[in-house]
């Protein structure tokens, strides 16, 4: 050390100057490195510190990693991912069945008859990996994802508490996991209750069709009633009572056989009724008297009004 004074040269642990009794500053004492348990601390964040340290410990002791086992990266392997930002793996671990799906459906088409062998072998090779495989080696896989980010901000940073605080910023842990659980769950509660609420409503609508339809097979039978009292015998057609200007949205058509005496009531709308009859079948009772029955052979008995059904 030289002294700022005369310029004499000082040892570097002196407090004064040997030549002139100057006082000397005190020397900069460069800062020490993080150990690696800091930086693991860094980089874990508080939750369940310890449980990683001591398999990261173990880790550096032996030089190598070893088979352990993670019961998160076992129940819920996607959201653990997640947790611990490791975001390419997640997203590997996302898509890792459709490129298995991938790969085995081309075996399995070159191998020909050996398709149904070759998909048994891929659907038990993905079940080892990811209920065996995985959670075995996910602490090591998060040791090397943790010890890569470390020697990355090492290396790019300068200081060491810099480098501490750079990596609990990039490490630690993520909401998204949370985020993505209550998305998951939102999205399949929403398809629950429009697997349910969706039939139910389109039942519903039918019934109003079909029950539209019963007004208007009604009001054909009271006219071929008319007539059948006035002619003793069955109208060729309804043209006469006007009953194609004045049919409701869910009635495409209505018509009457004069051989049989039925009227049809043709409907539209709705995969179920669509295209399809509610008839109205007649029958002489005394001579002078038609008997209606309402029926049909297409429409299931659960859209048909109460008196339309088979089992009455």
């Amino acid at each position: 050390m030289f002294c700022p004074k005369c310029g004499s040269s000082n040892d570097d642990t002196a407090k004064l100057c040997v030549s002139c009794g100057h006082a000397l500053p005190a020397a900069a004492i460069p800062p020490e490195p993080a150990s690696d348990q800091q930086y693991y601390t860094a980089v874990l964040g508080p939750d369940n510190r310890e449980y990683y340290l001591d398999h990261f410990s173990r880790f550096d002791d032996e030089g190598k990693i070893s088979p352990t086992w993670n019961w998160s990266a076992l129940l819920v392997t996607f959201y653990w991912l997640l947790y611990r930002k490791m975001w390419v793996h997640a997203a590997i671990y996302l898509a890792f069945p459709f490129m298995l799906w991938g790969v085995f459906w081309i075996v399995g088409a070159v191998a020909g008859g050996l398709v149904g062998i070759v998909g048994s072998l891929g659907f038990f090779g993905y079940a080892a990996v990811v209920l065996i495989v995985m959670p075995m080696y996910a602490n090591a896989l998060y040791y090397r994802h943790c010890r890569k980010m470390i020697e990355t901000v090492r290396a790019s940073t300068q200081g060491t508490q810099r480098q501490l605080g750079e990596l609990a910023g990039k490490g630690g842990t993520s909401r998204a996991a949370y985020i993505s659980i209550w998305v998951v769950n939102c999205v399949a509660m929403i398809g629950v209750l429009a697997a349910i609420a969706i039939p139910a409503y389109q039942d519903h609508a039918a019934r109003v069709r079909m029950a539209q339809a019963l007004t208007v097979g009604r009001d054909a039978t009271a006219y071929v009633d008319g007539y059948f009292n006035q002619y003793r015998s069955i109208p060729r057609n309804l043209d006469a009572a006007d009953f194609m200007s004045s049919l409701p949205p869910s009635v495409k058509a209505v018509s009457v056989d004069n051989q049989t005496g039925t009227i049809a009531v043709t409907m539209k709308g709705g995969k179920a009724i669509d295209g399809k009859s509610l008839k109205f079948v007649s029958a002489i009772i005394g001579g002078d008297h038609l008997n209606w029955t309402c029926m049909s052979e297409e429409i299931q008995d659960r859209y048909l009004p109460q008196d339309c059904r088979r089992a009455r």
